[in-house]
């Protein structure tokens, strides 16, 4: 089967927000599905059985999962069940239908996540549903609810068919991944998902390719860490990727000690500050990360939260200062420039130059007005300085950008790796031999994602 470009999908779940996105034919665009990576999980008590049902004996069962987008696609199941009759391997959804008619004795799980979520924490009390983010620190801590959050974005917020599923995925993992998580993946996707292909892109190569190179430094400041990559020629140098345990939500616990101390933001507010509440102000246009030699504006910064205005004072440019200085929120570790040091030493000393030529500053803490500039200025004060130059001495640093190319994307770093994913899935899934289709899967299992790389 031939697959065609407005088909192909783009996959990427971080600890804070999953992006998604259909139809590659144009990648000069942003994701077209971005939710928070939260699922919500909802146990049904059994159905009461009558005492005829009850003289029946059955067999002990585990717990029947299913997602409240499965919910929603019970036509869909159907026309598959008469599409293919034959045996094959069905997905929690099915297995759930199923046993439903032969033991409605046992209790179900339903997962909601997006829409879903916030429509089912409007419907159900808090005691009835359990929240959780399945991948923490990088670390996928909840399989399920992991299969779920991928489940609701394909079927619900992409609108794909399963019984008739036409789009592969190309999936954007961390590097840091391992065998068994990447041929779970595979199973996942295959077996419950029903794709015709699937290809697994490391993220910090990906952002590389965004930014249309081949060679650079990736520091992503994520959610829970900051992750500095050096890849030389399309080579992660795996030996030299330094990660540090500081990252977003350092950033908004930090911040809040900062303006619960502003006491005049306290009385204008009215009411007890929270992370929701500092997470929004750093988000927004009033937070700045100073250079050097720049001042603090003695002028205090109008906001409104929740229909309430109020002004924020000095704090609202040091909401990043924990990149440069760990101790201030008790954390003895490298700070950023440290880390970014060691990262380069890790590689040949004749390949460095072409890394501090290349260095690409992303995710989503990323977006802090002059996180970058303040980045750039500490390295640059950092490195020796000599007017004559040796053979690996630095002689300039350079932060890339998407191209100019891109109109759309050119000005959001954030978006880069998912603009090198999409010109990956461009190149890769016209041939069969670069992504894993579903004869391979089915002549080797999900070991065959060690096989097939572009």
């Amino acid at each position: 089967m031939a697959l065609r470009e407005e088909n192909f999908v783009v996959l990427h779940s971080g600890s804070w927000t999953t992006k998604a996105g259909i139809n590659v034919v144009d990648t000069n665009k942003p994701p077209s599905v971005t939710i928070r990576s939260l699922v919500g999980a909802r146990t049904v008590a059994a159905e009461p059985m009558d005492e005829t049902e009850s003289e029946t004996p059955s067999k002990p069962v585990e717990s029947v999962t299913e997602t409240a987008s499965e919910i929603s696609e019970d036509q869909d199941i159907k026309e598959e069940k008469e599409e293919k009759p034959e045996t094959k391997a069905t997905d929690a959804s099915e297995a759930g239908e199923e046993s439903k008619d032969q033991d409605s004795s046992r209790p179900s799980v339903v997962y909601y996540s997006g829409s879903a979520l916030t429509e089912a924490m409007q419907q159900f009390p808090e005691s009835e549903l359990t929240i959780t983010t399945p991948l923490q620190d990088g670390v996928v801590k909840d399989w399920a609810a992991m299969e779920a959050l991928w489940r609701h974005t394909l079927f619900r917020e992409l609108g794909i068919k399963r019984s008739r599923n036409a789009s592969p995925v190309l999936m954007v993992v961390p590097s840091d991944w391992t065998k068994e998580e990447h041929e779970r993946i595979t199973q996942i996707f295959f077996e419950n998902f029903n794709v015709p292909g699937l290809y697994l892109a490391e993220e910090p190569l990906m952002t590389l390719y965004g930014c249309a190179t081949v060679t650079g430094l990736v520091i992503d400041i994520g959610h829970n860490s900051t992750d500095i990559t050096p890849i030389i020629d399309t080579q992660i140098q795996r030996n030299a990727i330094q990660s540090i345990p500081l990252a977003g939500s350092d950033f908004d616990s930090y911040f809040l000690s900062l303006l619960q101390a502003d006491t005049q933001l306290v009385e204008e507010y009215g009411e007890p500050l929270d992370l929701e509440f500092a997470r929004y102000l750093k988000e927004s246009d009033i937070c700045q990360v100073l250079g050097k030699d720049e001042k603090e504006s003695k002028t205090r910064a109008q906001a409104e939260y929740k229909g309430k205005t109020f002004t924020v004072g000095s704090a609202r440019y040091k909401v990043a200062e924990p990149l440069f200085n760990p101790d201030l929120v008790g954390k003895r570790i490298l700070n950023i420039v440290e880390a970014i040091h060691a990262a380069q030493l890790g590689c040949k000393a004749e390949k460095r130059q072409s890394l501090w030529e290349s260095i690409i500053v992303t995710g989503g803490s990323c977006q802090i007005a002059g996180l970058q500039a303040r980045i750039q200025s500490e390295i640059e004060e950092s490195l020796t300085v000599s007017e004559n130059f040796g053979e690996f001495q630095v002689r300039e640093v350079k932060f890339l950008k998407i191209p100019d190319y891109f109109p759309a994307l050119k000005d959001s770093i954030v978006h880069a790796g998912f603009l090198g994913s999409e010109i990956v899935a461009k190149l890769i899934f016209p041939d069969p031999r670069n992504y894993i289709n579903k004869v391979d899967y089915n002549e080797s299992g999900p070991s065959v994602v060690h096989t097939k790389t572009f």
